[in-house]
């Protein structure tokens, strides 16, 4: 298709909006009229004291704010997450602070294999300063 073509319909299609443009439809006078009765009937229901507002109108809808916890919960995948997440809380809550018969002798045993049969809980350092991990490293 060569570019004369395209302006010449380009020119046909501008000349149809213009046209469009010049002749704007009015609506009709009972589209306007329904439109004015509606509005009239829902101020009278909103004004107090009379006899159409009491009972009937309902008050506007009020935007709640999303608050933390919602924001939270959205952040985390929605309510099931959260229920996951709470739930192993509560067990790893309730396995450090009662742990079960058989897993203090489980955890050093498997200490006592990392870290060698002389080695006990107590003299192990947790959480080491940058240092040790420097020198052991270097």
């Amino acid at each position: 298709m060569a570019m004369a073509e395209n302006k010449a319909e380009f020119d046909d299609l501008d000349a149809v909006f213009a046209a469009a443009r010049k002749t704007a439809p009015e609506p009709s006078a009972a589209l306007l009229a329904r439109i004015e009765a509606d509005a009239l009937r829902v101020a009278a229901e909103r004004q107090p004291g009379t006899g159409a507002a009491r009972g009937r109108a309902t008050p506007p809808a009020r935007h709640r704010r999303a608050g933390i916890w919602q924001g939270i919960s959205a952040a985390l995948g929605g309510r099931g997450a959260v229920a996951g997440l709470l739930s192993a809380t509560l067990a790893g809550l309730w396995l450090g602070f009662s742990p079960p018969q058989g897993l203090a002798t489980l955890t050093q045993s498997v200490t006592q294999s990392v870290l060698g049969s002389s080695t006990s809980l107590d003299g192990l350092d947790l959480i080491p300063s940058i240092d040790t991990v420097l020198t052991t490293q270097g």
